[in-house]
């Protein structure tokens, strides 16, 4: 009798969790759908995509194991080799291409909704918020170039290997975590941010993962930094422009400037990557909302940026303390795993970035600090429930600001894409006379930047939504 109504009571909150999980992801689609739409429309830039394809037009696809690069992404060109030289027409491999961006966007959403699985209505608006953090960060909205998608692979990747390892451990539990690292470091050496946290998940007694699999992924680890070291010599000590403080300085510069120890320049750089996930700012190592600010003019979105992150960060730092005393105790939690995991893969990916920093070197730990969101935001509503009518209404206030911003930041994102769509058509017009002078010896590149004029100049593309003023001013025109 009892068991059956145990059996009752858990089908019913199944059906309920369903629901709730069913309502967020409706409540997200307009965003997503908008996004995805966006990437569909927007034309591929003159800068980027012809020499990546004349690239692999040229090479065979084992040619791009080789690590005689800085930029070594072998799984992300040969699955553009691949595309380019099988797809067909050039409609279609740059259709294809363009899912390499858009299906991503898909997964990474879903699979956070479904690793929330909200239970009740605190639930979901939590969710519905988190979902917007990730959105609205600038970690993801930098990886939405296309066709540079690197990190765009390895976000859902994230998420993906964070419910792998906090399952009950499954006989393939362990060959898909080891699967996961390698596609995303293939994609892009950010993924190797995956190790620290499978290895915290372990630590913290995830039931998904074993000693054994942490072992593999530090074998693993070394044998990729051993082969990158073999040819670190052809590395420049600075690969591209550096932000320090409110300026930015070129590579030879910087090079000039601390090139007989570029270690303090290194450790800015890594730290002005991790700000930016937490706060927002710098971008590009430059404080140019602070200097905003200082010369007593910033813009709407630049303090709803940043009001935003530092309101966000200082409730998961207050949830995770408390967790973190829980696990003291010898109480490990996912939650607990969450903590140290979203602490450590934000370290990784700033030392992983220590060369340059860009908000795309964030996006690894994007669907973590999104998840972190989750749980801190819930948390937060649930004490404010239980505090004295003052506190609830100024923790209520709080929370729906909280709420608002990211949602605001989210379609945000959805403009930054649009605009970006109008700079590359832009870049066609306004590149192609030179271009074609610059590289009149270099027929592939030529030939397919020739033929790809039409949908660069196409009157389809997707263009800024013209919002007033004072709208555009708060979404931010980036």
């Amino acid at each position: 009798m009892h068991s059956t109504q145990r059996s009752a009571a858990d089908s019913a909150t199944h059906s309920e969790s369903n629901l709730w999980t069913v309502a967020v992801l409706l409540a997200t689609l307009p965003v997503v759908i908008s996004l995805c739409l966006t990437i569909w429309r927007t034309p591929f830039p003159v800068s980027e995509a012809v020499a990546l394809f004349e690239d692999v037009s040229r090479n065979p696809p084992g040619r791009f194991l080789r690590p005689d690069t800085h930029y070594y992404r072998p799984l992300f060109q040969i699955t553009l080799s691949t595309i380019w030289h099988n797809a067909g027409s050039l409609d279609a491999r740059l259709a294809w291409i363009k899912l390499l961006d858009i299906v991503p966007v898909m997964l990474l959403v879903g699979l956070l909704v479904w690793h929330f699985r909200p239970r009740n209505v605190l639930d979901a608006a939590a969710a519905a918020i988190a979902v917007a953090v990730a959105v609205g960060s600038p970690g993801f909205r930098d990886n939405l170039e296309i066709p540079l998608a690197f990190t765009m692979v390895g976000m859902p990747i994230v998420i993906a290997a964070w419910m792998v390892v906090n399952a009950e451990r499954r006989r393939w539990s362990a060959l898909a975590i080891v699967l996961l690292t390698i596609v995303a470091v293939g994609f892009k050496e950010h993924g190797l941010a995956l190790v620290p946290l499978v290895a915290a998940a372990w630590w913290g007694r995830a039931p998904g993962v074993s000693r054994g699999v942490v072992a593999t992924l530090v074998a693993l680890t070394v044998g990729y930094l051993a082969l990158r070291w073999a040819w670190h010599e052809k590395w420049p000590l600075f690969e591209q422009s550096v932000g320090l403080g409110f300026t930015e300085i070129e590579p030879s510069v910087a090079t000039s400037r601390f090139g007989s120890f570029p270690f303090w320049m290194y450790a800015y750089t890594a730290a002005s990557t991790i700000a930016n996930v937490l706060f927002s700012e710098p971008t590009r190592g430059i404080f140019s909302i602070t200097r905003h600010v200082v010369d007593g003019r910033p813009q709407p979105w630049e303090l709803i940026h940043i009001a935003s992150s530092f309101l966000l960060t200082a409730t998961i730092v207050w949830w995770g303390a408390g967790e973190l005393r829980k696990a003291a105790r010898g109480t490990w939690t996912p939650e607990a795993r969450a903590v140290v995991s979203l602490a450590l893969v934000l370290l990784a990916c700033g030392v992983l970035s220590f060369n340059y920093s860009r908000d795309r070197h964030g996006g690894m730990v994007v669907p973590l600090y999104a998840t972190a969101a989750f749980h801190a935001i819930r948390a937060a509503a649930s004490r404010a429930s239980e505090a004295t009518r003052t506190r609830f209404v100024a923790g209520g206030l709080v929370l729906a600001f909280l709420g608002g911003a990211w949602q605001l930041r989210a379609v945000a994102t959805v403009e930054h894409a649009r605009i970006t769509a109008s700079r590359n058509s832009m870049e066609w017009l306004r590149e192609l006379p030179k271009r074609r002078a610059e590289f009149a010896d270099r027929d592939v590149y030529l030939g397919i930047m020739e033929s790809m004029v039409e949908q660069g100049t196409r009157a389809g593309a997707a263009r800024p939504t013209p919002y007033p003023s004072i709208v555009a001013r708060t979404l931010g025109e980036q």
